[in-house]
């Protein structure tokens, strides 16, 4: 299977690929942009865990250093995100951009925590500030 190193891909599009093909990819992402952990579950859309528990487990010959430093904007720009740090506040006279104020995320059947981790991290940006309360229940549906 011919892969574009240059290209995101899915969880499940990238778990298709040969070992050699994973190995490659990861270590072409990694040399071009600095990616680590973190990042590749972001793209993914999984937890930074589960990239290092598959990368340890299909013995992939790769080490993330949890130290490296991403571009983010080049990694933004490779993902197809907008950077959002050159955003300028809005000109006077003009309404601000819209933002989340509040939301609820609700999970049933088997907790996955990696996947859960990977929906909050696409709601918050690292920059978010507030409050989060959490409450679940275990064994049964939640309460309205």
């Amino acid at each position: 299977m011919a892969i574009n190193l240059d290209a995101p891909m899915t969880w499940h599009e990238f778990k298709k690929l040969e070992k050699e093909e994973q190995r490659e990819y990861l270590q072409h992402l990694i040399d071009t942009y600095g990616a680590n952990a973190v990042s590749f579950g972001k793209m993914f859309h999984v937890g930074a865990q589960t990239v290092r528990k598959h990368i340890a487990e299909a013995d992939l010959g790769i080490t993330l250093s949890r130290g490296s430093r991403v571009d983010k904007v080049r990694w933004n720009e490779f993902l197809g995100i907008a950077d959002e740090e050159g955003s300028q506040e809005p000109a006077a006279g003009t309404a601000p951009a819209m933002q989340i104020c509040s939301a609820t995320l609700r999970f049933a059947g088997k907790i996955d925590v990696d996947t859960i981790a990977a929906e909050l991290s696409r709601v918050f940006d690292g920059n978010t500030q507030g409050q989060i309360e959490v409450s679940f229940t275990v064994g049964g549906q939640a309460e309205e």
